[in-house]
């Protein structure tokens, strides 16, 4: 992911949140305003309830819509940095990348480095390979797209990595957790 990327990305996400809370704060005056109105006239008349829907509900529920729509974007914004970092650190690796070394550089612990990796094999089953050692007991991933372009001898590039989490990636990582579990009760 480059630079350029990132920023734009970082940029959308904060007008996300400072337009979610420009349009709460709309909201809440104008709200005040309407309770104002009908304090004064005595009861709800119908344009200061046209008012506050249009000026005082509307903003409200729109301005928190933004701020879960920021709130999702922030988040899957990380999932990319960490796939974007995984793939480096397995670049670096020549393709192949254990739990350990995932755990190292990140300071992760070994079980976290695990659930990240068994999550990036199951949604992109493709570019990531779950690959189990029973003689030495160790669990590894193959990046063979990454393998691909070493032989190649061509430099990292980034690639676009998937963005949902389908039903078939979901069946994936179940399948993924439980030949890993079956794995350490073999080992």
């Amino acid at each position: 992911m480059k630079m350029l990327e990132k920023v734009t990305e970082g940029a959308g996400i904060a007008l996300n949140y400072v337009a979610g809370l420009a349009s709460i704060w709309f909201g809440a005056i104008c709200t005040l305003i309407s309770l104002i109105i009908w304090g004064i006239g005595g009861g709800i008349g119908p344009y200061s309830a046209i008012f506050f829907a249009l000026f005082g509900a509307t903003p409200i529920g729109g301005g928190i819509w933004l701020f879960r729509r920021g709130r999702i974007q922030q988040k899957l914004f990380k999932v990319k940095l960490l796939k974007e970092t995984v793939r480096k650190l397995a670049f670096k690796r020549q393709g192949r990348l254990r739990p350990i070394e995932l755990a190292r550089d990140q300071n992760y612990s070994e079980e976290r480095a695990l659930e990240v990796l068994k999550n990036l094999a199951a949604e992109d089953p493709e570019r990531v390979e779950l690959q189990l050692d029973y003689d030495s007991g160790e669990i590894y991933f193959e990046f063979p797209d990454i393998a691909r372009a070493l032989e190649a001898k061509k430099e990292y590039q980034a690639l676009p990595i998937s963005e949902t989490l389908g039903r078939k990636a979901v069946e994936i990582a179940q399948i993924v957790g439980k030949t890993v579990e079956t794995f350490y009760e073999y080992v």
